[in-house]
Parts: C-alpha cells; sequence; structure tokens
C-alpha cells in the first residue's frame, strides 16, 4: 500500500534501516579497525584487516554528503517530535491548570450557595419569629 506521495520516504527510511542494522555502514574508518593490532575487525573489512575499497569509499565526498543529507533528515525529524512532545506538555499543564481552577470556581460557588442559604433561613427564622411576637 504504498502511495507515490509517500515514496521518497519509503526510500529514505530503507536506507536509515540499512544504515542501523550495520555498525560498520555508520563509521566511516570501519576498514581501518582490523588494521589495529588487538581490535577485532569490523563487518566489512577485508580478511586482512584493512579493506582500501571500504577506506576510499568512507573518505568519498558523495558518501560522506549523502550520510550529512541522511542524519540532517533525523535532526529534523527529532526536531519535530520534540516539538510535538512539547506541544503535548504544554497542552497537558493548561488542562491541569484548567481543571484546577474549575474546583476552585465550584468551591467558591459552593461556599457563597452555603451561606446565601444560611442567611435565607436565619432571615425566615427570624421573620417567623417576629412574626409570632406579633401574635
Amino acid at each position: 500500500m504504498t502511495n507515490s506521495a509517500n515514496e521518497p520516504w519509503a526510500a529514505w527510511a530503507e536506507s536509515m534501516q540499512k544504515m542501523i542494522s550495520s555498525p560498520a555502514a555508520m563509521n566511516p574508518f570501519a576498514g581501518m579497525m582490523g588494521a589495529v593490532p588487538g581490535m577485532p575487525g569490523m563487518p566489512g573489512a577485508a580478511a586482512g584487516g584493512f579493506d582500501p575499497q571500504q577506506f576510499m569509499k568512507a573518505l568519498d565526498p558523495a558518501e560522506i554528503d549523502r550520510r550529512v543529507q541522511d542524519m540532517r533528515a533525523v535532526e529534523a525529524w527529532m526536531k519535530l517530535s520534540l516539538s510535538g512532545l512539547e506541544l503535548s506538555i504544554k497542552t497537558m499543564e493548561m488542562q491541569r491548570d484548567a481543571y484546577a481552577s474549575f474546583n476552585k470556581m465550584s468551591e467558591s460557588a459552593s461556599q457563597t450557595m452555603r451561606e446565601t442559604a444560611s442567611a435565607a433561613t436565619e432571615s425566615v427564622k427570624r421573620a417567623a419569629r417576629t412574626t409570632a411576637r406579633k401574635r
């Protein structure tokens, strides 16, 4: 179910998956790792330890530019995700504050209603006493 609008993202996602699945793809000096005594070679390194093709590929400006573009795309995605997270946090804080305000308003209204009811009851009692005295 591929949409033509999503095809560039699909290609990007596939290239990112390849890059993440291979540690050597993330390390431009992976081919040289096997040449260091006592250090095991990374995947993709030649049996002898040093793979000149891998080393030259890592230094290829086009490959470096491609990796930089990939990393910029990841950076943009992370910034977008961070913005969404920050917005969610702010929204929840606003909801919490609104809920607290409504609770205060409710408590204040309840207190006012109790005071009004108490005052009305006292007024009715006073009126009843006054009426009883007049008789």
